[in-house]
């Protein structure tokens, strides 16, 4: 499941419409179906970038790579 970072709450229906949940604001770990319409059709969240398991903190985000020893 995604992870999206929510800059704004919102409220989104789930189980085929039979529930309403909202979405807080933050780190959020969520469906694919809701990753999608919080960042593609209603522009309230972002994907939270992964870094990539074996990079270093420092590197991790920037696109660099610590050459390996």
């Amino acid at each position: 499941m995604p992870i999206i970072t929510v800059k704004q709450a919102f409220k989104i229906a789930i189980e085929n419409g039979n529930k309403v949940v909202e979405i807080e604001k933050g780190d959020q770990d969520v469906s694919d179906r809701i990753a999608e319409v919080a960042v593609n059709q209603i522009k309230v969240a972002t994907f939270k970038a992964k870094g990539k398991q074996n990079e270093s903190v420092s590197n991790a985000g920037t696109g660099k790579t610590t050459p390996e020893s």
